[in-house]
């Protein structure tokens, strides 16, 4: 198969609303490999899905799921999108935050074998806990959240040491796809981690990346991936 063409939160070019049941059904429908979803934590312990820490100016942790529903009745919980997307595509889980990743692990095993899904989190405490919780699991650890001078640091840090890679036992780095790039995973690349870049949608740069077998791509437009793909193993 080659380089691993993921959606980002689900996007296709039907623009269903991100991280919701009619996006996963798209991908689905497309015949993507892999989904990627955001997932937060709700004050009454409910996991859904969905990328910011507010909703209508409130913070998620403030709300119950059902306040939440009646602000966007799109927004699904974590294992409805586990149950619709299960045995028909793998899944790609980010934790936006700490302190409920044993509920998540319990939850996507449920549905999914352990080589049909993946974790991640900008969060390095996360990641090791994942990892600490059940070693078997497929981690990723992202890199480029903004553009900071502490991002940078970290950035330069890891692109010389690979220490936080290493502290997490992270299986894959997960970089935005500028910092790739810029050639500061070499080492990564050196040493043979797994590079899953985001969030890449230019067709030229899709196409040299998957020339170049990254392992996975996460887009906004998997259509024009999978195309692209197709195209270079047909050459």
């Amino acid at each position: 198969m080659g380089t691993k063409i993921i959606s980002h939160r689900g996007r296709t070019s039907k623009n269903s609303e991100d991280n919701s049941l009619q996006a996963v059904e798209d991908a689905i429908d497309l015949g993507v490999d892999m989904i990627e979803v955001d997932i937060r934590r709700t004050k009454d312990s409910q996991i859904i899905c969905f990328h910011d820490l507010e909703i209508g100016g409130i913070l998620i942790a403030n709300l119950n799921y059902s306040e939440i529903i009646d602000m966007n009745s799109q927004i699904p919980t974590l294992e409805q999108v586990l149950w619709l997307a299960k045995d028909k595509i793998e899944i790609d889980v980010e934790l936006k935050e700490s302190g409920y990743e044993r509920d998540v692990i319990t939850m996507v095993l449920d549905y999914f074998d352990y080589d049909s899904f993946t974790m991640k989190s900008f969060n390095l405490e996360v990641v090791k806990a994942i990892k600490e919780i059940n070693q078997k699991i497929q981690t990723g650890m992202l890199l480029g959240s903004s553009y900071s001078f502490n991002q940078f640091s970290l950035i330069i840090n890891e692109s010389f040491t690979c220490s936080n890679f290493n502290e997490t036992r992270a299986d894959f780095i997960s970089p935005y796809y500028k910092i790739f790039e810029a050639g500061w995973l070499l080492r990564f690349s050196k040493k043979q981690i797994p590079i899953q870049l985001w969030t890449v949608n230019d067709k030229e740069l899709l196409r040299i990346l998957i020339n170049q077998e990254v392992h996975s791509i996460i887009t906004d437009v998997p259509e024009l991936a999978l195309e692209v793909r197709k195209s270079i193993s047909n050459v």
